[in-house]
């Protein structure tokens, strides 16, 4: 099996080495930000899942996870930095999603370390024994279809240009008496991806003659993939997905570096597709920036040949839609006024997901009272959050710091010129926006006006830079020191 964390993913670790450096974790957390809001809102923090790839955080409630992630994500993850170590991704998820499938792993660890036991390999189907010997137990699949969101319906879905294309392609699933195309949707983090594939499924799940519908996420397939193959039950596997007639993967450019868990999903995109089913996928890059992502090849052509669907963060409009829909599926008894949420909508415009969580946090507060939320109250209860977002750095200021920190003008950062000291002030950026914003490639290379290998092979001769090179070293401090003052 390649290189894949073979501890299942999300559930408790076992060491105790693990279990300290979470604690210091916890102790950090709350010298930084106090008694109070510590107890408030990190105290139940768990570590679900620890890789250099991706730190996964887990939460007790839907409300916790959004205020974590869209006030406190910047702490949780600049504080994982310095206590811990660096790392690429941090997700935050609810804890009750994960107890199931925790159990689940934790029972075939258990078997995995005890391996002696094991006599003879498990056939694919439970229960039976292809030697005609005792019967044994392979891995249950039953959690691996993660539940629906009931708020993630079309009706609470705002259209716009931005996803004009996806509206149309998630329709297309649906449509009847036509063959079944594989379809992708693909943009940055907040656009409403993940929403499109429960969408699909919520109306999919209407007509009981379409047979059932699975959302699964990366991190459930990539669990069910090493107990599968642990247990030496692919074929179980590859059964309890394809006994869905509607099946989505979410987050697919995750999978880089799990190859085993690509191979299965590729035999399961075929014969899917091979049987009529309808396959719906979403991830953060176009098909070919998948395989230079490190994605599958072969499951990057199968994306391209499909339908492709891209999503664009929306713009002010959009944003003041989505407010509006998740307000009227909302069961608070306050109401918020036309002038709050535009306010909303214009100030927290990193993503739909950021708007929607200032829109949460009001709610949180108001959702028992009666009345109007009015802009004063509004910008007294966002006040910690506004003063959050004002102190996050972003690309453009990573650019901006660049050409100050190498004696530049700043239209020399994303022009066409290639002298050396230009080329090595773009190395330094890349590097920051990269190690220290922890922004994507292709987010990097658009606001460079770079595409994504340069900006890759760019971030490669920064590393190389920065080992040797002290003018180079002094360069990338300023920039850093500016994006973390």
């Amino acid at each position: 099996m390649d290189n894949e964390n073979t501890t299942g993913g999300l559930q408790p670790l076992q060491h105790q080495k693990h279990s300290e450096i979470f604690e210091r974790y916890h102790a950090a957390l709350r010298s930084r930000v106090g008694d109070a809001k510590y107890k408030s809102w990190f105290v139940d923090l768990g570590l679900a899942e620890f890789s250099e790839d991706c730190v996964t955080l887990s939460t007790a409630s839907e409300a916790k996870r959004d205020m974590l992630d869209h006030r406190f994500f910047p702490v949780l993850k600049d504080t994982w930095r310095k206590e811990v170590g660096p790392f690429r991704d941090m997700r935050l998820t609810v804890l009750k999603n994960l107890s199931a499938h925790a159990a689940k792993v934790d029972a075939l660890e258990e078997k995995r370390a005890d391996a002696a036991r094991y006599t003879t390999p498990i056939s694919a189907k439970a229960g039976a024994s292809p030697s005609g010997g005792a019967e044994q137990k392979g891995p249950d699949f039953e959690g691996l279809a993660t539940q629906l969101d009931p708020r993630r319906t079309f009706d609470a879905f705002a259209v716009a240009s931005s996803n004009r294309i996806a509206w149309a392609a998630a329709h297309e699933a649906l449509a009847e008496g036509r063959p079944k195309e594989l379809i992708y949707f693909y943009g940055p983090s907040g656009v409403g991806k993940t929403h499109l594939l429960q969408a699909i499924a919520h109306e999919w799940t209407k007509n009981s003659a379409r047979g059932a519908a699975g959302y699964v996420t990366y991190n459930n397939l990539v669990n069910a993939c090493v107990s599968a193959v642990w247990a030496n039950a692919t074929q179980a596997l590859h059964g309890a997905l394809l006994s869905h007639d509607y099946i989505a993967f979410d987050d697919i450019h995750f999978l880089t570096g799990k190859n085993r868990t690509q191979e299965e999903l590729l035999i399961v995109i075929d014969a899917a597709l091979d049987s009529g089913k309808q396959v719906v996928i979403a991830g953060e890059l176009p098909p070919a920036k998948l395989a230079e992502a490190g994605i599958n090849q072969r499951i990057a052509d199968r994306l391209a040949g499909g339908i492709c669907a891209p999503i664009h963060p929306g713009d002010e409009a959009l944003r003041l839609e989505v407010l509006k829909k998740r307000l009227a599926q909302s069961t608070a008894k306050c109401a918020v006024n036309e002038e709050t949420l535009i306010f909303i909508a214009r100030t927290f415009s990193q993503s739909t997901r950021e708007t929607i969580g200032a829109l949460n946090q009001l709610l949180l507060m108001f959702s028992g009272e009666d009345g109007v939320v009015d802009l004063d109250q509004a910008k007294s209860i966002l006040k910690s959050r506004l003063e959050d977002r004002k102190r996050i750095s972003t690309i453009d200021d990573a650019i901006a710091a660049g050409a100050e920190a190498f004696g530049l003008k700043l239209e020399d950062m994303t022009g066409r010129a290639q002298p050396q000291r230009i080329v090595r002030a773009r190395h330094a950026v890349v590097w920051c926006a990269r190690d220290v914003l922890k922004e994507s490639f292709p987010r990097i290379g658009k606001a460079l006006k770079r595409d994504h290998t340069t900006v890759m092979s760019s971030y490669r001769r920064a590393q190389a830079l920065i080992e040797r090179d002290k003018a180079f070293q002094d360069g990338v401090k300023r920039i850093r020191e500016a994006l973390e003052d």
